[in-house]
C-alpha cells in the first residue's frame, strides 16, 4: 500500500512539472520565422558614382537591375503607412561632396525620370553619391495616360508610399558636380533629397509628335518584321545617335489591344545642345486580334501574332535640365 502512494504521489508531480512547462511556454513570445516578403533585397554598391546601371539594348531586353529585385507594384496608403518625412533642413552647401554645377535646373523646375527601364528605379540619396533616402519607379500606361505615374519607394525599393506625376519631381536649385557625374537636389512627393542628372529631365508628357513618316523613311527596307522586337529596333535605330552613344531604355512593357500592340522605349543622348533625347511610343499592327491567342489557348503577342507593321511613333522631347522645356512641349 505504502509504494502504490509513494508512486501515486510521484505520478502527480510529474504531471504537475510537465503542466508548469507547458504554461511558462505558452506564455513566452516566439518570433514569428521571417519570410522572403518580409526582408527587403539588399541594394548593390555600384561601381561608379552614377546609377542606376542598366541593361545594354536591345530596347526591348528589360535586364536585371543593379539595385535590387522587380518592385513591387503595390501602392502603400497613408492610412497603412506612414509616409517618409522630408527634411527639414537641407544639408548645407559646405557640407556636401563635390562643388557647386555650372548647370543646372533652376528652382522650381518639373523634371521626369528618364532612361530607367519600367522594371528598374532610380536612386534617390541624402547627398550626391550618399545614402539612399528612397527610389523613383516609372509606371507609364500609353493606352490610360492619366494612370501613368512616378512611384516614391523605401530605400529598398519595396512599398511605394506616395504617387505623383510623370514629370513630378521638382527641382530645389541646387546641383553639385562629382569627378564623374553631376547630381541635383530634388524634391518627390515628401521626400527631399539627390539625384544623378543622368537620369533627370524636364519634358511634357502631353507632347507627341507624330515622327511616323520620317521614321518610315529612314528605315532600310520595309517597316516590318516577323517579331515586334525586330520591328522595335528598327525604329529605335533610325532616332539613336553613335556620338555621342544613344541609352536605350524599355520605359513601359509591350501592350496588346485588338490589333494594335506598343511600347515605351526612352532613347537619351542627342548630338544637341538642347534636346536629350526622345521618349518613342511605338505602336505596330500585328497580323491578328489579341483574342486570337486566347482563342488557341495562350502564346506570345510579341512573337505569335506577326507580321507586325509599324502603324506609328510619337516622340516626346527629353530636354537638358538648364535648357527646360517650352510651353509647346519642345526644348527651349
Amino acid at each position: 500500500m505504502t509504494n502504490r502512494l509513494v508512486a501515486a504521489m510521484a505520478f502527480a508531480a510529474l504531471v504537475i512539472s510537465v503542466l508548469s512547462l507547458f504554461v511558462a511556454l505558452s506564455g513566452t513570445e516566439v518570433e514569428p520565422a521571417r519570410t522572403t516578403a518580409d526582408v527587403a533585397a539588399a541594394p548593390t554598391v555600384a561601381e561608379a558614382d552614377d546609377e542606376p546601371a542598366m541593361s545594354s539594348p536591345p530596347a526591348t531586353t528589360t535586364g536585371t537591375s543593379a539595385d535590387a529585385g522587380t518592385p513591387s507594384a503595390t501602392v502603400v496608403t497613408a492610412t497603412t503607412a506612414a509616409p517618409a518625412e522630408p527634411a527639414a533642413t537641407t544639408t548645407p552647401d559646405d557640407a556636401l561632396p563635390g562643388t557647386p554645377a555650372a548647370f543646372g535646373p533652376a528652382a522650381g523646375t518639373r523634371l521626369g525620370v528618364i532612361g530607367v527601364a519600367h522594371d528598374d528605379w532610380l536612386n534617390v540619396r541624402d547627398v550626391p553619391n550618399g545614402e539612399v533616402v528612397a527610389t523613383l519607379t516609372l509606371q507609364l500606361s500609353p493606352q490610360s495616360p492619366a494612370e501613368s505615374a512616378l512611384l516614391v519607394r523605401d530605400a529598398e525599393a519595396e512599398a511605394a508610399f506616395a504617387r505623383i506625376g510623370v514629370a513630378g519631381v521638382t527641382a530645389t536649385g541646387r546641383s553639385r558636380d562629382l569627378a564623374t557625374s553631376t547630381w541635383h537636389e530634388i524634391r518627390a512627393g515628401p521626400i527631399v533629397g539627390w539625384a544623378s542628372s543622368n537620369y533627370l529631365a524636364p519634358l511634357s508628357p502631353a507632347t507627341a509628335l507624330d515622327i511616323t513618316a520620317q521614321v518610315i523613311t529612314d528605315i532600310d527596307g520595309p517597316a516590318t518584321s516577323e517579331a515586334f522586337a525586330e520591328l522595335v529596333d528598327q525604329v529605335v535605330a533610325t532616332v539613336a545617335s553613335q556620338e555621342p552613344q544613344s541609352r536605350v531604355r524599355t520605359a513601359s512593357a509591350p501592350d496588346a489591344s485588338g490589333d494594335l500592340l506598343e511600347i515605351v522605349v526612352d532613347v537619351v543622348g542627342q548630338p544637341d545642345d538642347s534636346v536629350r533625347g526622345y521618349r518613342l511610343l511605338i505602336i505596330a499592327q500585328m497580323a491578328a486580334d489579341i483574342r486570337a491567342l486566347d482563342a488557341d489557348g495562350g502564346g506570345d503577342f510579341t512573337t505569335d501574332l506577326g507580321p507586325y507593321t509599324l502603324h506609328s511613333v510619337l516622340a516626346t522631347p527629353l530636354c537638358y535640365s538648364h535648357r527646360g522645356v517650352g510651353t509647346d512641349g519642345i526644348c527651349n
